[in-house]
């Protein structure tokens, strides 16, 4: 490219600020638009879909170019952030007339977006966190959590680290599910095992100074600088990026929580998906999930206080029961209860309109938005009046939960008596004079004097325009103004003749001309002076309200978070009241007890279709029934079963009530879940991979208090090799020593009943099914015993599967279902336990039946295994009898 092209001016002040952000795209402010140049627009044009221009067009050293309008420049800088780019705002920082004889005005950064630093929180789901992730591999491994768009701040460590990320750690993240993860300079080995564990994130590399504690120069509160371990050092990490890209962040982040891994119930990221508590299966969207089915928030603020309770169920008894107390509290009292939900609607996202205001590009009427909000408090105060009254007694205590937010009045005050009701909008970085207005009359009496001034000139100006009528005679004659050429009198060709000679051109239109005089231009210096320094002194008064804010944010923040506790308790208390469920006994014993359990998200969208929903008791307890063995046919409700036990003891857990008739709930400090058959195929992970690692995680991971589910394990390879590893998982979660998890097992290997025989604390549930015809009619309750047969035949037929191949079929399971047993009477495929008894059997007194050869013999045993005894009618009997003998007293053709 030509030097020429680049030795402009305004080309060599954006390549010095490109020098500085190297790798970020920069949208350089040039009036109402942001430019990009260069590299920058030929990436950034295609991504956000506009037009690739260029400078000097049909030259050879043509510059490339794109823009985006100020106004709407918000959109596209989210997206690129979206895609894993960094974006530097350039703004200019002063006025055109500030520049003086200068031929650029001075810009500089006033931010970089980045994805897991997105700026300006508009537009953002507000029901989800968005979280940027600093990571300090060490001797243990420290992670910080920050919400930028929130000042949300915690931090926590695993107890080991190394060259491998913790299994916690690893699991913790795919919790919180990060846009950026910030690493040390030259971790290339955790680059790669971030980019498989969590493709989604972009991970950016700091400098291992960036990790200093002690170079943190105002520290949130509960950050310690002398202290070095690495959750710290994770903080003071993130904290040096905040402050690198986005300064202005780091006012409303006012303090730093700890938390450990240890005292929530984990959730890895395969229950999760399975139990489809915040994503659907289908297509990954919100609707017909959990957190769907609970969210009946006011308020984004207490959309994700829900979310959080999801995500971190509680193991603290006491905890629990005071969530729940809360809970009761509201759902046995509707009108309070309504009267609550109704004064928090006004409430709106106080946290992320804090961040908002932090900006410095922050606008009027992000204030006076923030200050609506803030002046919704006090009625959720009064909507709580009654709970000093009747709760807070010495007998309870643990009403704690439902704390009414504390008020800021003086800041609402301040903030009311500085605005006017509804600011108009101000463009992003204005600073022209025609933006005024915002600030309440009698608010400063220094603006006031100035208006007063510009008043009486614009007043003047318009006697002006009827006194030179009268004088000159035009009768059309008119005072126009122009934002660039001022004020100036307008008189039309026709009376061209008439134009005092004092008059001064000053503008020549098509069909007029334009004057001044020195009266005129002495008033409209005087309006258009005291405009700028009206418009000069409005930015001045709202941002000392802004830095007010900032200052207050504590103070904000401290009452967002009650408002958040608030609505989420009374969406839990709304959900338990409208779908009849109930509180649930959470204690630290070992039992599973669920009577006429119902799946919370099944049975609303079943009834909504005109459907019943058949409620299923559940019963585990580690020293009597541990591991319960669920066969039955397809379609006929396990895989609902298992996720609704689970959802049932992740709800009484979270605080919230639950769909069944009564439950109670021995502490679960993780719950497994291997359901249903997927794949990695771009780890090169099979479906059957898939299953066996997430197999591998339980059998290493769980404990005596943990729930697992299992739902056909060992389908994805043969029918001998998948049994004989379905058969020994369950032999293992039963005799490990100090295992003992309490365990759903759903399976179509029906061989697995015959663990029950062998093991003592195993026993056998199947859900009931009935033929009719041909017909499966499927009743959907849960019995003990095992199931006979899985119907798979029948669904098939169902299927529309050729009747030859249904016929074939159920010759081959006749076939298939002979031999079960050994000699003994004894499961074949149970065998003797390692330096148990020999394989040899003692010879018995009879000796042993030999396999059916004769071809009648399959037959009769086939027709056997489908007679209905309890349906065949004496004379019915007798002639299936004398068909069976017929059959046998044939000949064998070889």
């Amino acid at each position: 490219m030509s030097p020429s092209a680049l030795e402009t001016p305004m080309m060599r002040q954006f390549l010095s600020v490109k020098a500085r952000h190297p790798d970020a795209i920069v949208f350089y402010r040039m009036g109402d638009f942001y430019e990009m140049f260069l590299r920058d627009a030929e990436i950034a044009a295609p991504l956000l879909d506009i037009a690739l221009t260029t400078r000097d067009r049909g030259k050879q050293d043509a510059v490339p170019m794109c823009g985006v309008p100020v106004h709407s420049a918000d959109p596209h800088i989210k997206r690129l952030a979206e895609l894993g780019y960094r974006v530097a705002i350039c703004e200019q920082v002063e006025d055109a007339k500030s520049a003086g004889g200068r031929r650029l005005v001075r810009r500089e950064v006033v931010e970089v977006v980045t994805p897991g630093l997105v700026g300006d929180p508009n537009g953002i789901d507000g029901r989800r966190e968005l979280c940027l992730v600093a990571l300090d591999p060490g001797a243990s491994v420290g992670i910080a959590i920050l919400d930028a768009s929130t000042g949300e701040f915690r931090t926590t460590e695993s107890e080991a680290g190394g060259s491998t990320l913790p299994l916690a750690i690893i699991e913790e993240l795919q919790r919180v599910d990060p846009r950026e993860i910030l690493i040390p300079d030259g971790a290339t080995d955790l680059a790669d095992r971030l980019e498989t564990l969590l493709p989604g994130a972009a991970r950016t590399s700091v400098s291992l100074e960036c990790y200093d504690p002690a170079r943190v120069s105002e520290p949130p509160e509960g950050f310690d600088r002398s202290r070095s371990d690495s959750a710290m050092r994770a903080a003071a990490a993130l904290l040096d990026y905040v402050g690198a890209n986005q300064p202005f962040a780091l006012a409303h982040t006012t303090r730093l929580g700890a938390y450990r891994l240890s005292d929530t119930m984990i959730l890895d990221s395969a229950t999760r998906a399975h139990l489809e508590l915040f994503r659907n299966a289908e297509d990954g969207g919100r609707e017909r999930t959990l957190i769907d089915r609970l969210d009946l928030s006011m308020t984004p603020l207490g959309a994700r206080r829900l979310a959080r309770w999801v995500a971190y169920p509680l193991l603290d008894p006491v905890a629990i029961g005071s969530r729940q107390d809360a809970v009761a509290s509201l759902a046995d009292r509707d009108r309070r209860r309504a009267r609550l939900r109704d004064a928090l609607k006004p409430v709106r996202d106080l946290e992320r309109m804090l961040a908002k205001v932090a900006r410095p590009s922050s606008t009027p009427r992000d204030l006076a938005a923030l200050r609506d909000s803030l002046e919704a408090i006090p009625p959720v105060i009064a909507a709580l009046e009654w709970i000093e009254e009747e709760l807070f007694q010495p007998d309870k205590p643990s009403e704690s939960c439902l704390v009414a937010p504390r008020p800021v009045p003086e800041l609402c005050e301040l903030l009311r008596e500085g605005l006017i009701d509804d600011p108009p909008v101000v463009a992003r970085g204005s600073r022209g004079a025609n933006e005024t207005g915002y600030i309440r009359e009698g608010f400063r009496p220094e603006l006031d004097g100035i208006r007063e001034r510009v008043h009486k000139g614009r007043a003047w100006i318009s006697g002006f325009e009827a006194r030179e009528r009268g004088r000159t005679g035009i009768a059309n004659l008119k005072i126009r103004f122009h934002p660039v050429h001022g004020y100036a009198i307008e008189v039309t060709q026709a009376n061209l003749g008439r134009v005092p000679t004092e008059y001064e051109r000053k503008q020549t239109l098509a069909n007029s001309e334009r004057y001044t005089t020195e009266e005129l231009r002495a008033a409209e210096q005087g309006v258009r002076g005291g405009t700028e320094q009206a418009a000069a002194l409005e930015r001045q008064i709202c941002e000392e309200l802004r830095v007010a804010v900032v200052e207050g944010a504590a103070a904000i923040r401290e009452a967002a978070d009650a408002i958040a506790t608030l609505d989420a308790t009374a969406a839990l208390a709304e959900v338990a009241r409208r779908d009849g469920w109930v509180r649930p006994v959470v204690d630290l014993g070992l039992a599973l007890e669920v009577r006429e359990g119902r799946h919370a998200v099944v049975e609303p969208l079943l009834c909504a279709g005109g459907g019943e929903f058949v409620p299923n008791d559940t019963e585990l307890a580690v020293a009597d029934v541990q591991i319960l063995i669920l066969t039955g046919p397809n379609m006929s409700g396990k895989s609902t079963y298992l996720r609704q036990v689970a959802l049932i003891a992740l709800l009484a857990q979270m605080g919230s009530f639950v769909p069944a008739a009564s439950a109670r709930v021995g502490v679960i400090d993780r719950i497994f879940t291997r359901v249903g058959a997927s794949d990695r195929l771009a780890r090169g992970e099979s479906t059957f991979m898939v299953e066996m690692r997430e197999t591998a995680e339980i059998l290493a991971s769980a404990s005596r208090r943990s729930l697992v589910i299992l739902d056909e394990i060992g389908r994805g390879t043969s029918t001998f090799d998948g049994l004989s590893i379905a058969w020994a998982v369950a032999e293992y979660l039963h005799d490990a020593p100090g295992l003992g998890a309490r365990t759903l097992f759903a399976t179509h290997y029906h061989e697995l009943a015959d663990l029950a025989r062998t093991k003592v604390r195993v026993s056998n549930a199947h859900f009931e099914a009935r033929e009719w015809g041909e017909e499966v009619i499927f009743l959907r309750r849960l019995v003990p015993g095992a199931a006979s047969r899985s119907y798979g035949i029948q669904v098939a037929r169902l299927a529309g599967i050729p009747a030859s191949v249904i016929a074939r079929a159920r010759v081959i399971l006749g076939n298939l279902e002979g031999g079960e047993l050994d000699e003994r009477g004894r499961p074949r495929i149970a065998g003797p336990a390692p330096g148990g008894e020999s394989d040899e059997s003692q010879l018995g007194l009879f000796p042993s039946p030999s396999p059916p050869g004769h071809p009648g013999e399959r037959e009769v045993l086939s027709l056997l295994q489908e007679a209905k005894v309890d349906e065949t009618t004496p004379l019915q009997a007798l002639e299936l009898l004398s068909h069976l003998t017929s059959l046998l007293r044939k000949e064998d053709p070889s």
